[in-house]
């Protein structure tokens, strides 16, 4: 609150305070809620945290039978001051809190501060399994469960089940830094038609909107198929999917396929965008955000690259970092993972021959290893757990391709989750 261009001492006393505790004085009286849920308070409070870390996690998308793992998470940053990892509020999932394994939970993407999660709820004949999908924010615990899509396959009486494997992401629209909205992204089918007498790849999807509380049917055309069913999520940005595909028995790096889920309507093309870096069998590839930008890193014979994706169609990507990395590092098994969402100069890599994770400070050329560890702390103070363990499972089949984790980053202010009308 204001009174002419003075703030009232106690609100900004509360604004200097991390959202957890926040997050309790809104229930001390209506006129402290009334005062957090103000735009003003929100204003105030990303003001003063401008410069403050926020709490994330590096995620995999769960695979068949597999827990919900996480290969490094940061938590007890100053914006929430959250005393355990991101993967902790997730599980057990307070919806479902009684179901036999944890297994029966996937983490199928994250954009924005939400989640989207798909829990396994019964078998039904034929070997078929149902499903419920749930988008949210677990620190809030504010859920919203959405609709079972419609069958697309109109001659077919029998009901559509689809699966975590037709998953393929999640967009999200942010207005004056609150998420007003979300999207989900679910493959029906894809398959090779002509098209104006070109070779094209029709790409059908089942798209929900937390705008209207609806599936709907969309069709996408591209030059390069879309890979549906990847082990990975999909990178998301600004509303923007980007997939990979590569041709097979291909060493190089292939090429990404985004499509604009907030694009306009009438906008049925995906763009086709080449990929820089060397055509051999041992580089290893990622691709990631950071900021606003897209990030793709290379690693070859310990010489680490990074590029960021440009707007212009003359010099779509820009080579901001090219390090040697030191010996003790494997030269042919170290997997770029992700870079780090806030800071272009932090890149993490995962050292399969020493099975741990390596964090590596490009500036200084400084790279430094990290076991199993749950007191590790960043430069900017913040506690950080380290699952070598889980990492290793999930990266010991992991040799080609582009690996895209899952960013899980919370915003810089508890918003709500979006819900539907009615």
């Amino acid at each position: 609150m204001e009174t002419g261009r003075r703030t009232i001492p106690e609100v900004e006393i509360l604004a200097r305070l991390p959202l957890r505790s926040i997050a309790r004085f809104k229930s001390v009286c209506k006129r402290w809620k009334s005062v957090i849920e103000s735009d003003y308070f929100r204003r105030l409070f990303v003001s003063l945290h401008g410069n403050s870390s926020t709490s994330w996690s590096l995620m995999f998308r769960t695979e068949y039978l597999r827990q919900m793992t996480q290969a490094i998470g940061f938590h007890g940053c100053k914006t929430w001051d959250l005393p355990k990892s991101l993967l902790s509020y997730i599980m057990p999932f307070q919806v479902y809190p009684n179901l036999p394994t944890a297994s029966e939970y996937y983490y199928i993407a994250s954009s924005n501060g939400l989640i989207w999660i798909d829990v396994f709820v019964s078998r039904i004949k034929d070997m078929v399994s149902r499903y419920k999908s749930f988008v949210g924010n677990p620190v809030l615990q504010q859920w919203v469960e959405i609709p079972q899509p419609p069958n697309p396959w109109v001659q077919d009486k029998h009901p559509w089940y689809p699966s975590p494997l037709s998953d393929v992401g999640m967009v999200t629209r942010v207005e004056n830094g609150v998420v007003s909205s979300f999207k989900m992204v679910r493959t029906i089918q894809m398959e090779l038609i002509d098209r104006r007498d070109e070779g094209m790849y029709l790409w059908r999807v089942c798209v929900y909107s937390s705008e209207t509380g609806l599936w709907t049917f969309k069709q996408v055309f591209s030059s390069r198929p879309v890979n549906a069913g990847r082990i990975d999520s999909p990178v998301n940005l600004n509303g923007i999917l980007y997939m990979w595909d590569r041709y097979m028995f291909s060493n190089g790096p292939g090429v990404l396929v985004a499509h604009d889920f907030y694009g306009h309507e009438a906008d049925d093309r995906c763009q086709v965008i080449p990929l820089p870096g060397a055509d051999d069998e041992d580089v290893r590839r990622c691709l990631t955000t950071s900021g606003e930008d897209v990030i793709f890193i290379e690693v070859i014979h310990r010489t680490l690259k990074v590029w960021r994706l440009n707007n212009e169609e003359s010099e779509r990507w820009q080579l901001i970092w090219e390090v040697i990395m030191p010996s003790f590092i494997s030269d042919v098994n170290c997997f770029p993972l992700a870079m780090n969402p806030f800071d272009t100069d932090i890149v993490y890599l995962w050292d399969r021959q020493h099975g741990c994770l390596v964090s590596g400070y490009l500036q200084a050329q400084e790279f430094i290893v990290h076991q199993e560890s749950e007191g590790w702390s960043s430069s900017e103070g913040d506690c950080c757990s380290v699952n070598t363990s889980g990492t290793e499972g999930y990266m010991e089949e992991r040799c080609d391709g582009v690996l895209m984790l899952s960013q899980f980053v919370l915003p810089s202010w508890m918003d709500s989750v979006p819900r539907p009308p009615n």
